[in-house]
């Protein structure tokens, strides 16, 4: 590879030229300093910039560790991370832990893998980043999950009991928003499909439905509450036995869109028609909610935001432009879509 020697011999210039255009920290002629690019183009130059960056303190470089790169929620959080990433002229290593399918369903699990998260943390410290990001799979409180360090760290989907910082995004609001929604409808009647009973978003949303509905005038009967795993069949089966009842809802909330799909699918096999005998509205607007026929009503996570809010909190500490723990809740949106309308029985 060539040396700086080289570059300066061929663009007539001093070596100490050369760095200074290199490292941008003197003010060189433009004419200069396109001989010196020149150079560096034709002897196929490459600068060590973790060399030069850390002669400067700075290594220009985030750590971002995700419990599941799968995770539906993951891509879009990295994706706004990067966004930001751009403008600041920083660059990230990002950590993978895999953990998936060895904590799924029961998150409480990942207690077990603290060993594997502290190696994740060690890697990247090895890469000499300047702060980390620690993305969830799922929306949970934490507690004491990594140690204390001398670099800043920023949750992002999830919140924290400790003074940590943290992004997420408003589950009990989200829902009491959704079902004021179906209530402006019409719908007094409004069954639910939650995920695991102990889940975290599930009870978190459970909470701002019964707000919501007291607010009104109304309340949840247990008969109107099941609880399924997430996923499709289970919303299917949680839909038919809500649909057996002596006085079915005239709407279901499916706390996620997959089992807001099974829910298509039940009101298919009692030959009701969505919306107009049946509303349905689910939660997250996953790709398979616009795809569904009609189109799902959901809620629009701020995922992207979150990682770029998540970002600039993590810029912010490493700049020491804060002095305290940030702690951020951002609002959803309601999308409404086909598959809702006015309740059968205001008609």
């Amino acid at each position: 590879m060539a040396t700086i020697k080289e570059i300066a011999k061929m663009a007539g210039v001093s070596t100490a030229t050369v760095s200074y255009v290199i490292n941008g920290t003197k003010k060189i002629s433009d004419k200069t300093t396109k001989r010196v690019n020149d150079a560096i183009q034709a002897l196929n130059f490459t600068p060590n910039t973790v060399a030069m960056n850390l002669r400067r303190g700075k290594t220009y470089t985030i750590g971002v560790i995700v419990e599941d790169i799968r995770c539906f929620p993951t891509p879009d959080i990295i994706n706004g991370i990067g966004e930001e990433l751009e403008k600041a002229k920083y660059q990230m290593v990002v950590h993978d832990l895999h953990l998936y399918e060895k904590i799924w369903p029961d998150y409480t699990k990942i207690s077990k893998y603290t060993d594997r998260i502290k190696k994740g943390v060690q890697l990247l410290r090895q890469s000499m980043v300047s702060g980390i990001i620690y993305v969830c799979m799922h929306d949970r409180v934490i507690h004491d999950l990594i140690e204390p360090m001398d670099i800043p760290l920023i949750y992002a989907y999830s919140s924290c009991t400790n003074e940590r910082s943290f992004i997420t995004y408003d589950d009990l609001n989200s829902a009491k928003m959704m079902v004021q929604y179906l209530i402006s409808l019409g719908h007094t009647r409004i069954g639910v499909i939650g995920g695991y009973y102990d889940a975290y978003p599930t009870q978190t949303r459970l909470e701002g439905i019964r707000l919501a509905l007291s607010e009104n005038g109304l309340s949840l009967p247990d008969e109107y509450i099941r609880y399924g795993d997430w996923e499709y069949q289970s919303g299917y089966d949680k839909a038919v036995e809500l649909l057996k009842a002596n006085e079915p809802p005239t709407a279901i909330f499916a706390l996620n869109d997959i089992m807001a799909a099974g829910c298509y699918h039940a009101a298919s096999e009692f030959g009701l028609k969505i919306p107009d005998d049946l509303s349905i509205a689910g939660f997250d607007n996953r790709d398979i909610s616009r795809y569904l026929y009609p189109s799902l009503t959901t809620m629009n996570l701020p995922l992207q935001e979150i990682g770029k809010q998540a970002l600039m909190m993590l810029l912010d500490s490493i700049n020491d432009e804060v002095s305290h723990p940030q702690k951020i809740t951002l609002p959803c949106q309601v999308i409404t879509r086909n598959s809702t309308a006015k309740s059968i029985l205001t008609l």
